[in-house]
């Protein structure tokens, strides 16, 4: 099973191969902020500093959007990430 670190806390969260990040969030204790959860507020914009090819690339849409909260290259909606292995990520 996939695992996802946050950075800097080290905190982990197991998610599902081909599992939604926001589903496995609301099922654990994860250190992670969501609003809408439809990839229109950017209350979860995070950073991910690694195994981003882990991860389902993000649409247009998102990257604009995440674009829009962070000026990291890596940032993406963490509402929308479908995790299909190791990554670690970072509040954006």
């Amino acid at each position: 099973m996939p695992i996802v670190t946050f950075s800097p806390t080290g905190a982990t969260l197991e998610v599902a191969a081909g599992g939604s990040f926001l589903a496995a969030c609301e099922n654990s204790d994860a250190p992670a902020d969501f609003g809408c959860q439809a990839g229109v507020c950017g209350v979860c914009i995070l950073v991910v500093e690694e195994g981003a090819d882990n991860l389902t690339p993000g649409t247009e849409e998102e990257l604009e959007l995440a674009s829009q909260f962070s000026s990291e290259a890596t940032a993406r909606l963490g509402c929308q990430i479908i995790v299909n292995g190791d990554a670690t990520v970072r509040p954006g």
